[in-house]
């Protein structure tokens, strides 16, 4: 996000270089994948946390679908430029407020396509200097900026997608280093952008779980397996210029194309620290049978959980400080140690493709603004979504009450300065919230499945959760602002104060046979 390092590439002079780092951070996103064997109810569940800026306000979009005709070229502000097909698919996406020089709809991120393929680009990672000496970053390559517009709007298939990713790196290459999960309802894969032309990319085993930091984590892999889609040079320009590394036979991508992934005994600010804390971190909350030592253990890409995953699991997971371990993030000896839930969240998603149920019913887009601590992940049907609600897709980069970015991101802040007081009231209401969505989405798929427009009931669905949501955190940060008023003069005279209690409705409030009306100053009704 936002120019991180792997976005300044070699060619650049030092003056775009320095500028470019004043907005970088060494330990952005993590991702998390889940097969449909280990999931508790047979879903696939690509999921990420965006890192980069606590205050980067993000929107929730739908791009419609388009017929293009020969010589018509998608462009992006990096010079990237790619001949659209005949058609292109129509496909949510999560872009930043529209920024100067960037385009209008820069950083998609994450979201579904009409066909039911799942993208989430990127985890940012980065190859070591005699990787990048070898095949540099390229400067009109492909950016992190355009890949989920590209992978969505182009693809009918999740390895279709990662095809076609792989083709306009042999052509443009690559002005940085990431990494990309898709999925359809019948495959999953993981692609490795390793250098300015090199790259691998697996189909992910439906009995495995992964949790993925600023790291690239393939290891050795079979490069004549059909599951298996690499650069032709993967390992010949490694072997020409003797920076290869193999094991039984076979190239070790980590160890041949990346910086040391996990540090030992590294200071916890340290970004191989903040790599191999957050992998363990996760698979403890995931199954995955670490141990209490972080440094302990094997730390390959996948693993095999030790119970089924379900999506609340994965929602905690993208919060979690590891509060019920010694790390615990929020203890002052620990406040530099790399949590997965930072408060430097744009955003966090998870897409889950659900079994047994149509495209435009299976897909579902849990997306959470903010940081995910203290704000909830809210369901769409995002295969079937033709458009969003105002205060989803209002393109605000400055604070604005009718934002549902800035509303959720507002409250966070105000939890975030003092957890005890008040802080965790409102995370345990999200929880329980979280928990009302999940069985409420349950019910709405019958209604779903039975509807005879469901383009329509996914629209009216998306409004009518979003503006249930909006409106809890607007009443929960009123409520919470009122307290804290109190708190401030009572504190001065040291009077006893109680914790923050505060009363919204938890049930999820909708009807969806009738106008819905926000509680916001200006009456929005949805038809």
């Amino acid at each position: 996000m936002y120019l991180k390092p792997a976005k300044t590439m070699a060619v650049l002079s030092a003056a775009v270089f320095i500028s470019a780092a004043a907005y970088t951070s060494a330990s952005a996103c993590t991702g998390v994948y889940v097969g449909k064997d280990v999931s508790e109810d047979g879903s696939v569940m690509l999921a990420r946390t965006e890192d980069m800026s606590s205050s980067c306000s993000k929107r929730f979009i739908v791009h419609s679908a388009a017929d293009h005709k020969p010589g018509e070229y998608y462009t992006d502000a990096y010079g990237l430029k790619v001949e659209y097909p005949s058609h292109t698919y129509r496909y949510t996406a999560v872009p930043c407020s529209g920024k100067k020089g960037i385009g209008d709809t820069p950083y998609g991120e994450a979201g579904f396509n009409e066909c039911g393929v799942a993208a989430t680009s990127t985890i940012t990672a980065y190859p070591n200097e005699a990787a990048l000496k070898a095949d540099p970053f390229t400067e009109n390559g492909l950016y992190e900026l355009s890949v989920n517009d590209i992978i969505l709007s182009f693809a009918s298939t999740a390895r279709e997608g990662i095809e076609i990713i792989a083709d306009i790196i042999d052509e443009h290459g690559s002005g940085e280093g990431n990494i990309i999960m898709i999925a359809d309802k019948d495959e999953a894969w993981y692609m490795e952008i390793l250098s300015g032309h090199q790259y691998a990319a697996i189909k992910l085993p439906d009995d495995k779980a992964a949790v993925i930091p600023n790291a690239y984590m393939l290891e050795t892999i079979d490069l004549d397996s059909p599951d298996t889609i690499a650069s032709d040079g993967l390992v010949s320009l490694a072997r020409d210029n003797g920076f290869l590394k193999e094991e039984n036979g076979k190239i070790n991508i980590r160890d041949t194309y990346s910086v040391p992934v996990f540090g030992v005994d590294a200071d916890p600010a340290d970004v191989y620290e903040a790599n191999l804390i957050r992998v363990w971190g996760g698979r403890r909350l995931l199954g995955g049978g670490v141990s209490a030592d972080p440094h302990k253990g094997d730390y390959s890409l996948l693993f095999t959980p030790n119970k089924k995953i379900s999506v609340k699991d994965v929602m905690d997971v993208t919060r979690y400080r590891y509060e019920d371990t010694e790390y615990n993030t929020n203890l002052d000896e620990n406040q530099f140690t790399r949590m997965i839930g930072s408060s430097r969240q744009e955003e966090c998603h998870i897409l889950q493709i659900r079994p047994n149920l149509s495209v435009q019913t299976s897909c579902i887009e849990w997306l959470c603004y903010g940081n995910s601590e203290f704000a909830p992940f809210i369901p769409y049907y995002a295969a079937a979504l033709t458009e969003t609600p105002p205060i989803c897709a209002i393109d605000s980069p400055d604070y604005s009450e009718y934002s549902m970015y800035w509303t959720m991101r507002s409250l966070s802040t105000l939890c975030s300065l003092d957890r005890e007081l008040f802080g965790n009231a409102v995370k345990e209401f999200y929880s329980k919230y979280e928990d009302a969505l999940i069985e409420h989405i349950k019910q709405a798929d019958n209604a779903m499945t039975t509807s005879a427009d469901k383009t329509a009931f996914a629209n009216k669905e998306c409004a009518l959760l979003s503006y249930d949501a909006f409106n809890k955190s607007r009443e929960i940060y009123k409520q919470l602002i009122k307290f804290l008023a109190e708190y401030e003069g009572r504190n001065e005279f040291k009077d006893n104060v109680k914790d923050f209690v505060f009363k919204p409705e938890l049930s999820v409030e909708i009807d969806r046979n009738a106008a819905y009306v926000t509680t916001l100053p200006t009456v929005i009704t949805i038809d």
